[in-house]
């Protein structure tokens, strides 16, 4: 019935929607579940198996999922995973999305999410979203909600799974099937968010996504119903909400996904009392229509022209959306697709590498979007604007594709990268997250796929992986291109003068140009696996209380070792040296930037970072070193069986880097590119310009302008990362499913085989200094965005992390001022969709740290705005907070603390400092207690100290005047 999109627009409007869509891929590796041990799941009944599409299947579903059907029409799956232990994810979705409105309900179904959490029979307004903080429960990353063309979704992650708590979900979600009042009084006070919304969406991105799905798929409800009317949000009256609502939250069009450490039947049991009396107001009257496409359209030109958007060209077939049931068959040709795509995806990366690139990104893909049409498309960024050159290049290699196919070197590389991701999700089953599976049901929900496990995914790659040919792959791809006129469309900064003409002109200039065949060298032997002498071990200990191993090689080397069951066959590993920002000089403004986009890409010196990808097929390992705060870091993921050989690599980007002259190439690219957005909104000024303001104009933070940072080269960071590289302290961290000796021996034999460095972390002294600055005269910054966006920020200075109890008491405030602010700017004023507030004390700059709170709002309430947020100020000041208050603050913190123990990346924040940050241990160590022992009284006199108004720096970000 309904698939998603991988073109270009669709990640676009994701930002619009809060969703992103979902492409229809061959059953990707990452989707199918784990098979959790304990009894066979019963085989789904009749009804079931007729209600979940699996009738029309020859594939087998996951059988570890208890799926099933209600009387009334609900479908409901239920799956025990204990990925975070003792929790569970729940969502609701409901088939019914912006392609259900009326002309007079554009908006309205985004309308009615939002009105979910505000008043139903048994919760009164305002009062759903404090019953799941004080059940620790945050709002946004805990409870959210989404809405997209063709379905809404409520989503629940609960960090316990009590009784209590998991009925008070079930209750949640049943009180918003069938219970919302949906009054006048709550819906009024609602538009002003929902607008608030939609005006901080209101980018570039999602201006030319709409566009572009008008050029591509005009007179669709699909191209009309992407965004809904101003009109209708401000004056719809509750009456069309309720009709949305009546027609389309039916038990025949709702889906329950429940996934976590639960006992499945006794879950199913509670799913069946709760909804058992459900029953539609009224039935639905048909599926929405989403459209379809001319098949007969001719070759087609569309251009959006604005002043921040990135120059790009995309071209295009349509074809008829044909339905197809999910078979083995259909995957195997969704596969052979997806592999050809992949090839040239890799072969437009390796253009984008060189020096002299045409353009400076480029991709390819196949997608169904909804049931409207089959798109093929290629997407180019261009270089220095120039959009000829690009869509050119772009074309070029399209038709080289076509015309000499792919060769089956190329094929075995994708071939290989893909088993190994296979065999990797079949070995990583049974430690998947929770989240993800809940997500991934839902998704064949949407897609009419059948949910199946990765063993199965696995067995059926293999029974076909050698039938597939280099001469298939070639027919599937020419047939994809064939059969429909090219549909072109390029955005630009500036008017072209006529346009179609010149569009035009410029392809069929390309078409002439002759292509000839890719030729491909053999892949090398990757040349290092030898860094000498197997490195003696000198200290080995163990931190007890965190079952952490510390190692110290003769060399100098730190390892700190913990071996984890959260995620089997999965390896978390850190490196860190020298000191980062720190070490860079300042006059070099933007290095730290400039080494995060281009290190890796510069690849060894033995081999380029292209080569590096074909070598490494096949196999979970990454390259790069970044720029942390205070060390040269990098952070990677990998298997038990790959580790080896990504310390290897690790270890060559330390000892021969390859500082490559493409790579600076590609960031003198990207600058261009990156740059002209940095005034496109409120936040991306903000992102440009605060950081550097609240350091009182220290240029290591913010951004800087783009002549400042396509100055930066290799040449100026050589020298630095010599020195470190060579002799800075350095330590690793490897957490997760590996033996504590085999993880010694491997280090032993690359880091731990390296010439001897120091064990002292040099002095920063000259660098560890910032100031928060001395001046509060309110800040102005203008945007170039639209005339009705604004944002405020005021911040307020505080001081480092020395002080545990400091450190958590401003987090405890910031979560009270955005709770407060909720309330107050969100609820009552209506003047914002999503204020927040954070505090930030820095571990590497001395006496450094600041609270702050934001809001984006429109110019013309930003005084509004500001005095609300000094009056919360000044109740903090002036009196302790309510104890329901505190709770609801903190609840949340102290759950995220121990869903946290239950993750590798947790542990491996632990473990990458274990030998050099002694205090950072012990503040680990005390974090919990410390944390319940705050008390009002210590909220009140931390904001009496640190929130004063004479201390507040106000800033805001208002529309430039023309």
């Amino acid at each position: 019935m309904k698939k998603f999109v991988s073109f270009g627009v669709a990640l676009l409007l994701s930002a619009a929607w809060g969703q992103i869509l979902l492409a229809e891929v061959p059953n990707p590796p990452a989707v199918p579940p784990p098979v959790p041990d304990g009894p066979p799941r019963p085989a789904p009944s009749a009804e079931a198996r007729t209600a979940w599409s699996f009738d029309k299947s020859d594939i087998t579903p996951d059988p570890s999922v208890r799926f099933g059907v209600l009387p009334s029409g609900m479908k409901y799956a239920i799956m025990r995973n204990a990925t975070p232990q003792h929790s569970a994810s729940v969502r609701l979705r409901f088939d019914v999305g912006n392609t259900a409105e009326a002309d007079d309900q554009q908006g309205l179904a985004h309308f009615l999410e939002h009105m979910a959490f505000n008043g139903s029979k048994r919760i009164p307004e305002g009062e759903m979203i404090k019953l799941l903080e004080r059940n620790g429960l945050e709002f946004g990353a805990d409870t959210n909600a989404s809405t997209g063309f063709t379905e809404t979704i409520y989503k629940l992650d609960l960090p316990q799974v009590n009784d209590a708590l998991i009925d008070t979900a079930l209750l949640l979600m049943r009180e918003i099937s069938s219970e919302l009042l949906l009054e006048k009084g709550a819906i009024d006070r609602e538009r002003g968010i929902i607008l608030s919304e939609d005006r901080v969406r209101n980018t570039f991105s999602r201006r030319r996504a709409i566009d572009q799905f008008q050029f591509l798929f005009p007179g669709t409800p699909i191209a009309n119903r992407i965004t809904g009317s101003e009109t209708v949000v401000r004056t719809a009256p509750p009456e069309r909400l309720r009709d949305l609502y009546d027609r389309f939250y039916t038990p025949e069009r709702a889906t329950l996904v429940f996934v976590g450490d639960i006992d499945p039947a006794a879950i199913e049991a509670k799913i069946t009392a709760k909804f058992a009396d459900w029953r539609g107001k009224k039935r639905h009257d048909g599926d929405p229509v989403v459209g379809s496409i001319d098949p007969a359209r001719g070759f087609s030109i569309g251009t959006f022209i604005d002043p921040d958007v990135p120059t790009s060209a995309e071209f295009a077939v349509l074809k008829p959306f044909v339905q197809r049931a999910d078979t083995v068959q259909k995957r195997k040709d969704d596969l052979i697709i997806g592999l050809a795509n992949t090839i040239l995806n890799r072969r437009l990366a390796r253009i984008t590498r060189a020096a002299d690139a045409p353009f400076a990104g480029a991709s390819a893909s196949t997608a169904q979007l909804l049931s409207t049409a089959e798109i093929s498309e290629i997407s180019v960024t261009a270089k220095d604007r120039d959009w000829k050159r690009a869509m050119a290049a772009g074309e070029q290699e399209l038709r080289r594709a076509l015309q000499h196919g792919f060769t089956d070197g190329e094929l075995q590389e994708q071939l290989s990268n893909y088993r190994t991701a296979l065999k990797n999700a079949v070995t990583q089953a049974s430690t998947r997250q929770s989240a993800g599976l809940a997500n991934g049901l839902l998704a064949s929900v949407e897609s009419e796929t059948v949910f199946s496990n990765p063993q199965s995914v696995l067995k059926r790659f293999e029974a076909i992986e050698k039938s597939i040919s280099i001469d298939e792959v070639n027919a599937a791809f020419r047939a994809l291109w064939q059969g429909a006129q090219p549909l072109i469309y390029v955005s630009h900064n500036s008017p072209i003068a006529d346009a179609d003409k010149a569009i035009a002109s410029q392809w069929n200039e390309s078409k002439a140009v002759a292509v000839a065949a890719v030729t491909t060298a053999e892949a090398k032997r990757f040349a290092y696996t030898d860094f000498g002498p197997v490195g003696p071990v000198a200290s080995d200990k163990r931190i007890a209380d965190f079952d952490i191993r510390t190692v110290r090689f003769a060399n100098n080397v730190s390892l700190n070792v913990k071996k984890t069951d959260f995620e089997k066959g999965r390896v978390s590993l850190s490196l860190r040296i020298g000191g980062g920002l720190l070490e860079l000089p300042k006059q070099f403004v933007g290095q730290n930037m400039f080494m995060n986009s281009v290190f890796g890409a510069g690849g060894t010196a033995a081999h380029s970072a292209d080569e590096l990808q074909s070598i490494l097929a096949g196999k979970a390992v990454s390259g790069g070193i970044s720029v942390g705060t205070d060390a040269f870091q990098a952070y990677k993921s990998t298997t038990p069986e790959d580790l080896e050989l990504q310390l290897q690599l690790l270890a060559a980007f330390i000892t021969a880097p390859g500082y490559r002259p493409e790579a600076e190439a590609q960031w003198r690219a990207t600058v261009d590119i990156y740059s002209q957005q940095l005034d496109s909104s409120p936040a991306s000024v903000a992102q440009r310009d605060v950081g550097r303001i609240l350091a009182s104009g220290d240029t290591r933070f913010g951004i800087p302008n783009a002549e400042t940072l396509k100055a930066r080269n290799f040449v100026e960071l050589k020298p630095i990362l010599a020195r470190s590289f060579a002799s800075a302290p350095l330590e690793i961290a490897i957490v997760g499913d590996i033996d504590e000796a085999q993880a010694i021996a491997l280090v032993a034999k690359t880091f731990g085989a390296l010439p001897a460095r120091t064990g002292k972390r040099p002095d920063y002294a000259k660098s560890d200094i910032v100031r928060f600055p001395t001046s509060r005269a309110p800040v102005t910054l203008g945007h170039g965005g639209k005339p009705n966006q604004g944002l405020i920020q005021v911040h307020w200075p505080s001081t480092d992390d020395k002080d545990l109890k400091l450190e958590l008491t401003l987090d405890l405030v910031s979560e009270v001022m955005r709770l407060m602010m909720l309330e107050e700017l969100r609820e009552k004023l209506g003047a914002t969709y999503s204020p927040g507030a954070s505090s930030f004390m820095s571990n590497s700059f001395k006496g450094y740290g600041y609270l702050s709170v934001s809001s984006s709002t429109e110019p013309q309430t930003m005084d509004t705005v500001f005095n609300a947020i000094d009056k919360i100020a000044a109740s903090l000041r002036a009196a302790p907070i309510s104890d329901d208050l505190l709770k609801r603050a903190r609840a949340p913190i102290v759950e995220r603390l121990i869903r946290r123990k239950r993750e590798n990346s947790y542990w491996l924040s632990v473990a990458d400092e274990a030998q050099s940050d002694l205090k950072g241990l012990n503040d680990i160590r005390k974090m919990q207690s410390v944390l319940d022992a705050i008390t009002k009284r210590d909220l009140q006199a931390a904001a009496q100290k640190y929130l004063r108004q004479s201390e507040a720096l106000r800033i805001r970000i208002e529309p430039k005047t023309k």
